[in-house]
Protein backbone atom coordinates (compact mmCIF):
# COMPACT_ATOMS: atom_id res chain seq x y z
CA UNK A 1 0.00 0.00 0.00
CA UNK A 2 1.11 3.60 -1.15
CA UNK A 3 0.03 7.38 0.34
CA UNK A 4 1.29 10.46 -1.30
CA UNK A 5 2.62 12.00 1.78
CA UNK A 6 4.68 14.82 -0.23
CA UNK A 7 1.71 17.65 -0.51
CA UNK A 8 1.06 16.64 3.42
CA UNK A 9 4.71 17.01 4.62
CA UNK A 10 4.91 20.69 2.50
CA UNK A 11 1.42 21.71 4.99
CA UNK A 12 3.11 20.42 8.09
CA UNK A 13 6.37 22.94 7.71
CA UNK A 14 4.84 26.04 6.05
CA UNK A 15 1.87 26.07 8.92
CA UNK A 16 4.89 25.57 11.21
CA UNK A 17 7.02 28.18 9.57
CA UNK A 18 4.36 30.62 9.58
CA UNK A 19 3.58 30.58 13.16
CA UNK A 20 7.09 31.60 13.86
CA UNK A 21 6.66 35.16 12.72
CA UNK A 22 5.57 35.73 15.95
CA UNK A 23 9.12 36.20 17.51
CA UNK A 24 11.27 38.92 15.95
CA UNK A 25 15.21 37.63 15.48
CA UNK A 26 14.00 33.90 16.14
CA UNK A 27 14.94 30.68 14.43
CA UNK A 28 13.08 27.94 14.22
CA UNK A 29 14.39 25.28 11.86
CA UNK A 30 12.99 21.40 11.10
CA UNK A 31 14.22 18.28 9.84
CA UNK A 32 13.01 15.63 8.48
CA UNK A 33 10.28 13.48 6.25
CA UNK A 34 7.39 11.91 7.62
CA UNK A 35 6.24 9.68 10.34
CA UNK A 36 8.51 10.13 13.57
CA UNK A 37 11.14 12.47 13.47
CA UNK A 38 12.18 13.20 16.65
CA UNK A 39 15.16 15.53 18.24
CA UNK A 40 16.12 14.12 22.02
CA UNK A 41 19.61 16.19 22.63
CA UNK A 42 21.57 19.26 21.41
CA UNK A 43 25.25 20.44 21.97
CA UNK A 44 27.44 22.94 20.73
CA UNK A 45 30.31 22.47 17.83
CA UNK A 46 32.56 24.91 17.17
CA UNK A 47 30.66 26.63 14.25
CA UNK A 48 26.78 25.32 15.17
CA UNK A 49 25.17 22.56 16.84
CA UNK A 50 24.58 18.16 16.30
CA UNK A 51 21.16 17.08 17.24
CA UNK A 52 20.45 13.32 18.28
CA UNK A 53 17.77 11.81 18.02
CA UNK A 54 15.43 9.89 15.75
CA UNK A 55 15.12 9.99 11.80
CA UNK A 56 12.23 7.76 10.27
CA UNK A 57 14.25 6.29 6.99
CA UNK A 58 11.27 5.88 4.70
CA UNK A 59 10.94 3.79 1.10
CA UNK A 60 9.37 5.89 -1.84
CA UNK A 61 8.55 5.31 -5.66
CA UNK A 62 8.39 8.60 -6.90
CA UNK A 63 6.47 10.66 -3.98
CA UNK A 64 4.89 7.98 -3.10
CA UNK A 65 5.63 6.06 0.34
CA UNK A 66 5.37 2.53 1.22
CA UNK A 67 3.13 2.75 4.24
CA UNK A 68 4.11 -1.31 5.24
CA UNK A 69 6.25 -0.37 8.60
CA UNK A 70 8.77 -3.09 7.64
CA UNK A 71 9.72 -0.32 5.46
CA UNK A 72 10.22 2.40 6.93
CA UNK A 73 12.52 2.33 9.84
CA UNK A 74 13.27 4.13 13.02
CA UNK A 75 16.41 5.04 13.48
CA UNK A 76 18.99 6.56 15.65
CA UNK A 77 20.23 10.07 13.86
CA UNK A 78 22.85 12.64 13.88
CA UNK A 79 22.19 15.81 12.38
CA UNK A 80 24.73 18.66 11.98
CA UNK A 81 24.21 22.66 11.71
CA UNK A 82 25.40 25.55 10.95
CA UNK A 83 24.86 28.56 13.77
CA UNK A 84 21.62 29.05 12.09
CA UNK A 85 20.52 26.01 12.19
CA UNK A 86 20.72 25.23 8.40
CA UNK A 87 21.26 21.30 8.18
CA UNK A 88 25.23 20.66 7.16
CA UNK A 89 25.09 16.66 7.16
CA UNK A 90 22.79 14.59 8.60
CA UNK A 91 23.44 10.53 9.49
CA UNK A 92 21.40 7.67 10.65
CA UNK A 93 22.98 4.50 12.00
CA UNK A 94 21.74 1.05 13.00
CA UNK A 95 21.68 -1.13 9.61
CA UNK A 96 18.44 -2.62 9.23
CA UNK A 97 17.98 -2.20 12.72
CA UNK A 98 15.29 0.46 14.35
CA UNK A 99 16.56 2.80 17.14
CA UNK A 100 16.98 5.94 18.94
CA UNK A 101 19.31 8.55 20.04
CA UNK A 102 18.88 9.90 23.65
CA UNK A 103 21.81 12.00 24.27
CA UNK A 104 24.66 13.54 21.97
CA UNK A 105 27.94 14.72 23.30
CA UNK A 106 30.70 16.86 21.59
CA UNK A 107 34.25 15.66 22.16
CA UNK A 108 37.07 18.25 22.29
CA UNK A 109 38.74 17.01 19.29
CA UNK A 110 35.41 18.00 17.52
CA UNK A 111 34.05 14.05 16.99
CA UNK A 112 30.35 13.63 18.27
CA UNK A 113 29.15 10.87 20.54
CA UNK A 114 26.04 9.50 20.50
CA UNK A 115 24.13 7.16 22.73
CA UNK A 116 20.50 5.52 22.77
CA UNK A 117 19.16 1.90 21.75
CA UNK A 118 18.80 -0.44 19.51
CA UNK A 119 15.73 -2.89 18.53
CA UNK A 120 17.06 -7.04 18.16
CA UNK A 121 14.77 -8.21 15.49
CA UNK A 122 14.52 -11.89 17.17
CA UNK A 123 13.78 -10.78 20.20
CA UNK A 124 12.55 -7.21 20.09
CA UNK A 125 14.41 -5.93 22.95
CA UNK A 126 16.45 -2.72 23.48
CA UNK A 127 20.45 -2.89 23.40
CA UNK A 128 22.36 -0.39 24.52
CA UNK A 129 23.69 1.73 21.47
CA UNK A 130 26.79 4.26 21.07
CA UNK A 131 28.50 5.36 17.93
CA UNK A 132 31.52 7.79 17.29
CA UNK A 133 31.39 10.08 14.15
CA UNK A 134 34.28 12.69 12.86
CA UNK A 135 32.88 16.23 12.65
CA UNK A 136 31.79 15.38 9.24
CA UNK A 137 30.00 12.91 9.71
CA UNK A 138 31.75 9.90 8.80
CA UNK A 139 31.66 7.23 11.47
CA UNK A 140 34.35 6.06 13.46
CA UNK A 141 33.18 3.36 15.98
CA UNK A 142 29.98 1.85 16.89
CA UNK A 143 29.46 -0.59 19.61
CA UNK A 144 26.02 -2.77 21.23
CA UNK A 145 25.90 -3.64 24.36
CA UNK A 146 23.62 -6.72 25.01
CA UNK A 147 22.16 -8.96 27.80
CA UNK A 148 19.23 -11.08 27.90
CA UNK A 149 16.84 -8.09 28.59
CA UNK A 150 16.32 -4.39 27.71
CA UNK A 151 18.64 -1.97 27.93
CA UNK A 152 18.94 1.41 26.35
CA UNK A 153 21.43 4.27 26.88
CA UNK A 154 19.63 7.76 28.46
CA UNK A 155 23.00 9.91 28.84
CA UNK A 156 26.81 9.58 28.55
CA UNK A 157 30.05 11.53 29.45
CA UNK A 158 33.52 11.32 28.88
CA UNK A 159 36.01 10.06 30.78
CA UNK A 160 39.74 9.97 31.82
CA UNK A 161 39.89 6.02 30.19
CA UNK A 162 37.01 6.54 28.20
CA UNK A 163 33.35 7.09 28.74
CA UNK A 164 30.89 6.74 31.15
CA UNK A 165 27.16 5.70 29.67
CA UNK A 166 23.78 5.78 31.75
CA UNK A 167 21.69 3.55 30.82
CA UNK A 168 18.10 1.32 32.12
CA UNK A 169 18.04 -2.68 32.38
CA UNK A 170 15.21 -5.13 33.24
CA UNK A 171 17.32 -7.74 33.51
CA UNK A 172 16.66 -9.58 36.94
CA UNK A 173 19.00 -9.35 40.01
CA UNK A 174 19.15 -11.69 42.84
CA UNK A 175 18.75 -12.79 45.63
CA UNK A 176 15.53 -10.59 45.68
CA UNK A 177 14.73 -9.07 48.96
CA UNK A 178 13.10 -6.15 50.67
CA UNK A 179 15.88 -3.73 49.87
CA UNK A 180 18.13 -5.70 47.14
CA UNK A 181 17.69 -7.02 43.83
CA UNK A 182 14.75 -7.16 41.11
CA UNK A 183 12.77 -9.41 39.29
CA UNK A 184 12.72 -9.33 35.46
CA UNK A 185 10.94 -6.76 34.20
CA UNK A 186 11.57 -3.73 36.83
CA UNK A 187 14.22 -1.51 35.58
CA UNK A 188 17.50 -0.78 37.72
CA UNK A 189 20.03 1.81 36.59
CA UNK A 190 22.51 0.66 34.41
CA UNK A 191 26.26 2.53 34.56
CA UNK A 192 28.69 1.02 31.59
CA UNK A 193 31.99 2.09 31.75
CA UNK A 194 34.24 1.82 28.28
CA UNK A 195 37.50 2.28 27.11
CA UNK A 196 37.75 5.16 24.21
CA UNK A 197 37.43 2.42 22.00
CA UNK A 198 34.00 1.72 23.41
CA UNK A 199 34.94 -1.73 25.05
CA UNK A 200 32.94 -2.35 28.38
CA UNK A 201 35.39 -2.28 31.33
CA UNK A 202 32.89 -2.41 34.23
CA UNK A 203 29.24 -2.82 34.43
CA UNK A 204 27.45 -1.41 37.84
CA UNK A 205 23.67 -2.09 38.09
CA UNK A 206 22.02 -0.13 41.16
CA UNK A 207 18.37 0.20 41.97
CA UNK A 208 15.54 -1.25 44.82
CA UNK A 209 13.00 -3.72 43.77
CA UNK A 210 10.48 -2.03 42.09
CA UNK A 211 11.37 0.77 39.30
CA UNK A 212 14.46 2.95 39.01
CA UNK A 213 15.13 5.46 36.33
CA UNK A 214 18.10 7.46 35.71
CA UNK A 215 17.78 10.89 33.89
CA UNK A 216 20.70 12.40 33.94
CA UNK A 217 24.86 12.01 34.65
CA UNK A 218 27.03 14.58 34.66
CA UNK A 219 30.80 14.80 36.71
CA UNK A 220 30.81 15.93 40.13
CA UNK A 221 32.53 18.80 41.23
CA UNK A 222 35.24 17.28 43.47
CA UNK A 223 35.76 14.15 41.18
CA UNK A 224 33.59 11.21 40.13
CA UNK A 225 29.96 11.42 39.21
CA UNK A 226 26.33 12.48 39.87
CA UNK A 227 23.25 10.69 38.66
CA UNK A 228 19.53 11.96 39.13
CA UNK A 229 16.60 9.89 38.47
CA UNK A 230 13.21 8.69 39.46
CA UNK A 231 11.92 5.56 42.22
CA UNK A 232 9.06 4.25 43.18
CA UNK A 233 10.61 3.53 46.64
CA UNK A 234 10.32 5.34 49.79
CA UNK A 235 12.77 5.74 52.63
CA UNK A 236 11.29 4.39 55.80
CA UNK A 237 9.61 7.00 58.35
CA UNK A 238 8.99 9.35 56.31
CA UNK A 239 5.51 11.19 54.27
CA UNK A 240 7.14 9.96 50.57
CA UNK A 241 4.43 7.99 48.20
CA UNK A 242 4.30 7.14 44.40
CA UNK A 243 7.51 8.12 42.80
CA UNK A 244 10.41 10.15 44.38
CA UNK A 245 13.64 11.62 42.92
CA UNK A 246 16.64 9.27 43.51
CA UNK A 247 20.23 10.65 43.64
CA UNK A 248 24.10 8.40 43.46
CA UNK A 249 26.95 9.73 44.00
CA UNK A 250 30.17 7.60 42.03
CA UNK A 251 33.67 8.16 43.26
CA UNK A 252 36.84 8.24 40.55
CA UNK A 253 37.18 4.84 40.97
CA UNK A 254 33.55 4.34 39.62
CA UNK A 255 32.28 3.38 43.19
CA UNK A 256 28.31 4.03 43.80
CA UNK A 257 29.48 5.62 47.46
CA UNK A 258 25.94 7.45 48.05
CA UNK A 259 22.39 7.37 47.78
CA UNK A 260 19.44 9.51 48.82
CA UNK A 261 15.98 9.26 47.81
CA UNK A 262 14.32 12.56 48.40
CA UNK A 263 10.39 13.59 48.06
CA UNK A 264 7.07 14.29 49.31
CA UNK A 265 3.54 12.75 49.02
CA UNK A 266 3.80 14.09 45.36
CA UNK A 267 4.36 12.60 42.38
CA UNK A 268 7.93 13.59 41.38
CA UNK A 269 10.05 12.71 38.53
CA UNK A 270 13.57 14.07 38.19
CA UNK A 271 14.02 14.95 34.53
CA UNK A 272 17.70 16.29 34.37
CA UNK A 273 20.75 17.01 36.59
CA UNK A 274 23.11 20.51 36.94
CA UNK A 275 26.05 21.21 39.08
CA UNK A 276 27.35 23.98 40.36
CA UNK A 277 30.14 24.85 43.08
CA UNK A 278 27.82 24.09 46.46
CA UNK A 279 25.61 21.34 45.71
CA UNK A 280 22.96 20.45 42.72
CA UNK A 281 20.24 21.85 40.98
CA UNK A 282 17.41 18.94 39.96
CA UNK A 283 14.17 19.88 37.79
CA UNK A 284 11.54 17.72 38.61
CA UNK A 285 8.16 17.30 37.10
CA UNK A 286 5.49 16.95 39.54
CA UNK A 287 2.89 14.86 38.31
CA UNK A 288 2.32 11.53 36.11
CA UNK A 289 1.68 12.31 32.38
CA UNK A 290 -1.85 13.12 31.40
CA UNK A 291 -2.58 14.72 34.83
CA UNK A 292 -1.91 18.18 36.15
CA UNK A 293 1.70 18.42 35.74
CA UNK A 294 3.73 20.98 37.24
CA UNK A 295 7.54 22.13 37.13
CA UNK A 296 9.64 22.27 40.71
CA UNK A 297 12.72 23.12 41.11
CA UNK A 298 15.25 21.25 43.94
CA UNK A 299 18.77 22.51 45.24
CA UNK A 300 20.45 19.70 47.01
CA UNK A 301 23.84 20.65 48.66
CA UNK A 302 26.65 17.98 47.89
CA UNK A 303 26.26 16.35 51.19
CA UNK A 304 23.10 14.87 49.57
CA UNK A 305 21.73 13.60 53.32
CA UNK A 306 21.83 17.20 53.99
CA UNK A 307 18.43 19.22 54.38
CA UNK A 308 18.07 20.39 50.55
CA UNK A 309 19.07 24.10 50.03
CA UNK A 310 15.33 24.52 48.28
CA UNK A 311 12.78 23.55 46.79
CA UNK A 312 9.73 25.55 45.24
CA UNK A 313 7.11 25.55 42.50
CA UNK A 314 8.00 27.30 39.46
CA UNK A 315 4.75 29.60 38.16
CA UNK A 316 4.45 30.47 35.16
CA UNK A 317 2.61 33.73 33.96
CA UNK A 318 -0.80 31.82 33.56
CA UNK A 319 -1.09 29.66 36.61
CA UNK A 320 -3.90 27.59 35.52
CA UNK A 321 -1.83 26.11 32.90
CA UNK A 322 -0.39 22.37 33.34
CA UNK A 323 3.40 21.66 31.92
CA UNK A 324 6.26 19.24 32.35
CA UNK A 325 10.15 19.84 32.71
CA UNK A 326 12.65 17.69 30.73
CA UNK A 327 15.78 19.86 30.62
CA UNK A 328 17.82 22.09 32.11
CA UNK A 329 21.16 23.83 31.29
CA UNK A 330 23.45 27.11 32.81
CA UNK A 331 22.47 30.54 31.47
CA UNK A 332 24.70 33.46 31.04
CA UNK A 333 26.59 33.89 34.77
CA UNK A 334 24.27 32.70 37.45
CA UNK A 335 21.36 31.37 35.95
CA UNK A 336 19.74 28.45 34.41
CA UNK A 337 17.33 27.70 31.13
CA UNK A 338 14.83 25.10 31.95
CA UNK A 339 12.48 23.47 28.49
CA UNK A 340 9.56 21.16 28.36
CA UNK A 341 5.93 21.61 27.29
CA UNK A 342 2.70 23.09 28.50
CA UNK A 343 -0.18 20.85 28.23
CA UNK A 344 -0.33 17.80 26.78
CA UNK A 345 -1.75 15.51 23.42
CA UNK A 346 -2.76 17.80 20.90
CA UNK A 347 -2.47 20.92 22.52
CA UNK A 348 1.12 20.42 24.21
CA UNK A 349 3.28 23.53 23.19
CA UNK A 350 7.38 23.91 23.58
CA UNK A 351 8.26 25.96 26.84
CA UNK A 352 11.21 27.71 28.06
CA UNK A 353 11.72 29.76 30.92
CA UNK A 354 14.51 30.92 32.72
CA UNK A 355 15.33 30.94 36.24
CA UNK A 356 18.20 32.34 38.91
CA UNK A 357 20.52 30.48 41.08
CA UNK A 358 17.24 30.63 43.87
CA UNK A 359 14.76 28.68 41.44
CA UNK A 360 13.10 31.95 41.19
CA UNK A 361 11.64 32.35 37.54
CA UNK A 362 13.27 35.55 35.95
CA UNK A 363 10.61 38.06 34.93
CA UNK A 364 9.76 38.43 30.90
CA UNK A 365 11.71 35.47 31.01
CA UNK A 366 9.27 32.74 29.76
CA UNK A 367 8.20 31.32 26.19
CA UNK A 368 5.75 29.08 25.06
CA UNK A 369 5.70 28.32 21.21
CA UNK A 370 2.32 28.55 19.20
CA UNK A 371 1.99 27.32 15.99
CA UNK A 372 0.05 24.50 14.12
CA UNK A 373 0.37 21.03 15.64
CA UNK A 374 1.96 19.83 19.34
CA UNK A 375 5.15 20.87 20.33
CA UNK A 376 8.16 19.37 22.96
CA UNK A 377 11.37 20.36 24.00
CA UNK A 378 13.64 17.62 25.26
CA UNK A 379 16.83 19.42 25.82
CA UNK A 380 18.11 23.38 25.71
CA UNK A 381 21.49 24.70 25.71
CA UNK A 382 22.42 28.07 25.49
CA UNK A 383 25.67 30.58 23.86
CA UNK A 384 28.02 32.54 25.36
CA UNK A 385 25.98 35.51 23.31
CA UNK A 386 22.58 34.29 25.45
CA UNK A 387 21.32 32.36 22.45
CA UNK A 388 19.21 29.83 23.71
CA UNK A 389 18.96 26.60 21.34
CA UNK A 390 16.10 24.20 21.89
CA UNK A 391 15.43 21.14 20.77
CA UNK A 392 12.18 18.47 19.96
CA UNK A 393 9.46 17.97 18.13
CA UNK A 394 6.35 19.24 16.36
CA UNK A 395 3.82 17.09 15.71
CA UNK A 396 0.68 17.18 13.53
CA UNK A 397 -1.79 13.91 13.37
CA UNK A 398 0.30 11.35 12.91
CA UNK A 399 3.83 12.79 11.76
CA UNK A 400 6.50 14.33 13.49
CA UNK A 401 9.45 16.57 12.37
CA UNK A 402 12.53 17.56 14.26
CA UNK A 403 12.26 21.20 15.57
CA UNK A 404 15.11 23.87 16.65
CA UNK A 405 14.67 26.95 18.06
CA UNK A 406 16.65 29.12 18.78
CA UNK A 407 15.99 33.05 20.07
CA UNK A 408 16.97 35.32 22.80
CA UNK A 409 14.48 36.65 25.75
Amino acid sequence: MKRNYGILLLLIVLSSCQKSQDYNDNILKFYGDVYEDIGYSVAKTDNGYVIGGQLTIVSRTGNYINTDKSQNNKKLAIIKTDADGNEIWKKSFGDKLTGTGSKIIVLDDGSIVCTGYLTDTVNLQRDIFVVKVDANGETLMQKTYQSSGNQYGIDIVKTSEGFLILGSTDVARLPLTDSTGNIAGNKDILLIRTDNNLEQIQSIVKGYPGNDVGAAIKPDINGGYIVAGTTDRSEIKTDQAANNILLLKINSLFQVTNSKIIGKTDDEYAVDLEVTSDGYIIPVTVGADGTNQKGFILKVPQDIYSTPVFGSYIALTDPTISYSLKAISKYKTNSFVLAGQTGTGSLAKMLVIAIDADGNKVAGKEKILVGTGSQAAYDVISDSDGSIIAVGENSYETNSLICLLKFRF
